[in-house]
């Protein structure tokens, strides 16, 4: 249904003839796309990615973009198919649970709810996007769950008074890739209506590694003196086939290869989200969001499943504003409720071993508060705290198959609730025009999702174990901003400081809670303009995450380099023409699960990469020449648990590749 209506839409946008003039006051209309504080949390950095860069990026996916930054790292991606598919974002070096840490946000509200195995950011239509917001750091206080490591904000909200507009694109590229989007909005008076729908193919870079996948969205929006409502719907259709692992030696003698040539994973579902801003006097705003989403998942993964997930979520904000002793106080009170349905049937080996279901219901009531005071033009705090109580209701039923002969055995339900608290503390001070610091302090959580709760070990004897213990984190950063007309630094020191951080499953296949952690780095980002047409940018992240108790003190935790760093030159010889150059490295880690150090290390890697972007007539178009090497590499591998030195699974990634982008505005 969403694909008709999304079409009908923007082709009735672009087909109206009549204009309707806006309605005009003189007095000036602010909305807050991101439904929170306009400045964030003092003290915390964040990027922002404006529709214009989203526009003329050669990148493919919003993944890419994102990853761009200093201590944002692209993570798990296993399939090489392209488009962002399975990727996660990887802030702060959590490896495999980076998804688990980093709070994914659709206008100020989560879209990582309950369970994370059914988030993917490439179900958002990338031409939809009006700009992201990347914070990092603990954003507990705002965001509660999964948000310890940072957040990203993804703004789709467009403004009534925006003129009208549909954009087309076609983008074709290595390995059968090819996508075809249109957008278009239209601005009546006070409302705006916005249609988005793309459609997105690729053979793949490995055999049965095909992808489909339909996106398609609409956002209306109305926006008065007082008063700005908006609804928008997301829906999805993506059928993706697995193409597993490669050894040591299949790794070298055909890395596109597949020991997996049935597997796949099929999705799809829809998101409702729905909001209101009312301001009944001048710096007084009440903010009403909430949504609804329902996720369908059907794999084949070695074990059978069929997994639904329903999510309500209502938050309700006061917003305001005051003057005392020429201190200006910016405040927001607020509250959120989360309720979360899961079902999951599992069956191994068409029935001959098991078939197991689970049943689990999570609820979350939460109240925080921020309040960011600017004391006078050269000095900004940010204090906010946040109370988040979570009671969760488990069960499953088995039924061994004939294999084992068994009976049904149903366990009875378990019963869970573990209140959690978040602080932060955060200051500014600007010592004069070019030169500020800033510094945060705070506490976080995460709750284990329903997956984790589950593990990979479920299986016929009906021993799994929800009892997995929240993980908390006290951290503290520093930063120092320099900035000149040609010439912007700026650099980063964090330290987390982790208690029963969760990890992935070793060789018993269930997940845990480990020993005391840490992580620590330093985060630096370089701009340096040479003149008009030539600049340069440098980001450069340094990530250490070891454990600091327990029988593997001092050892590394698996799946983060210590080294990451994006060089980029960008060049303009013509006023319609810019070139770019890109050198990517990273530095050798640890396989996954390799908590004890042993195996061999997974390779470093570096790769070249070049593009072009041309203007010419209203058309843009753009041509990536990736990995100009052809390095067959990964960013992925998992070492075996059972004891066994020198077994890690790899997953390896396309050597050169290319992708060209066409689009025109009208």
């Amino acid at each position: 249904m969403w694909k008709p209506l999304s079409l009908t839409f923007v082709i009735l946008i672009a087909s109206l003839n009549q204009e309707i003039k806006a309605q005009t006051t003189n007095d000036e209309i602010i909305v807050k796309s991101s439904k929170l504080q306009v400045d964030g949390i003092y003290g915390a950095e964040t990027y922002t990615i404006n529709k214009d860069d989203i526009q003329n990026s050669t990148s493919e996916s919003i993944v890419d973009l994102i990853t761009q930054y200093p201590g944002v790292k692209k993570q798990f991606d296993i399939y090489g198919t392209g488009f962002g598919i399975g990727s996660r974002i990887d802030i702060r070096g959590f490896a495999d649970t980076a998804r688990d840490n980093t709070a994914i946000l659709i206008n100020g509200q989560k879209l990582t709810l309950g369970d994370m195995s059914l988030v993917d950011l490439s179900i958002i239509p990338m031409d939809s996007i009006q700009r992201i917001e990347i914070t990092k750091g603990n954003n507990s206080v705002l965001y509660g769950n999964n948000s310890s490591a940072g957040t990203i904000n993804i703004i789709t909200d467009t403004l009534p008074g925006q003129k009208d507009s549909l954009f087309s694109k076609f983008t074709a590229g290595s390995f059968g890739k090819y996508e075809g989007a249109l957008s278009g909005t239209k601005t009546a008076g006070i409302y705006s209506i916005t249609g988005n729908t793309n459609f997105i193919s690729t053979d793949g870079f490995r055999r049965n590694n095909a992808l489909s996948q339909r996106n398609g969205s609409i956002e209306f929006k109305g926006v008065t003196e007082k008063l700005s409502y908006h609804l928008n719907v997301l829906a999805h259709n993506q059928f993706l086939e697995l193409p597993g692992t490669r050894s040591v030696v299949t790794l070298r003698s055909d890395p596109r290869g597949t020991g997996t040539p049935t597997q796949f994973n099929q999705r799809n579902g829809y998101k409702t989200f729905y909001g209101l801003n009312y301001s009944p006097i001048n710096d007084h705003e009440v903010v009403i969001d909430g949504s609804y989403s329902f996720d369908k998942s059907q794999a084949n993964m070695g074990e059978f499943s069929d997994t639904e997930i329903y999510n309500y979520q209502i938050s309700p904000r006061y917003l305001f504003k005051y003057n005392i002793n020429q201190i200006d106080l910016d405040n927001i009170i607020g509250l959120d409720l989360i309720y979360a349905n899961y079902y999951s049937d599992r069956m191994q080996s068409d029935g001959a071993y098991y078939y197991t279901n689970f049943k689990m219901i999570d609820k979350t009531a939460a109240v925080y508060f921020n309040s960011n005071l600017k004391l006078n033009l050269e000095n900004k705090l940010s204090i906010g705290a946040r109370y988040h109580g979570n009671w969760l209701k488990a069960s499953n039923s088995v039924t061994p198959g004939s294999y084992y002969g068994g009976t049904y055995t149903d366990k009875s339900p378990e019963n869970f609730s573990n209140p959690q608290f978040a602080y932060h503390l955060g200051y500014e001070y600007k010592l004069n025009d070019y030169n500020t610091f800033s510094t945060k302090i705070g506490r976080s959580f995460r709750y284990p999702n329903l997956d984790e709760r589950i593990g990979l070990g479920s299986g016929f004897t009906n021993s799994t174990s929800f009892k997995l213990g929240p993980q908390k984190s006290h951290d503290f950063e520093f930063g120092h901003k320099l900035s000149f007309d040609s010439f912007n630094i700026s650099t980063t020191l964090y330290y987390m400081r982790l208690r029963s951080e969760i990890s992935t499953t070793d060789n018993s296949f269930y997940n845990r809670n480990l020993a005391p952690t840490e992580r620590y780095g330093i985060e630096n980002n370089f701009k340096y303009s040479f003149m008009e047409n030539l600049n340069v940018e440098n980001a450069f992240t340094l990530t250490q995450a070891k454990f600091r108790g327990g029988e593997r003190n001092e050892n590394d935790l698996p799946g983060v380099p210590a080294f990451v760093d994006s060089l980029q030159i960008n060049f303009s010889p013509l006023e319609n023409l810019s070139t770019y150059f890109n050198f990517y490295y990273q530095s050798s880690s640890r396989p996954l699960n390799d908590f004890r150090n042993y195996q061999i290390v997974q390779k470093g890697y570096h790769t070249l990469n070049l593009g072009f972007v041309v203007n010419f007539k209203g058309y843009k178009a753009s041509l990536a020449l990736n990995n100009l090497q052809d390095k067959i590499h990964y960013n992925y591998a998992v070492g075996s648990g059972s004891g066994v030195y020198h077994t890690v699974s790899y997953y390896p990634l396309p050597g050169f590749n290319t992708l060209f982008k066409i689009s025109k505005e009208f």
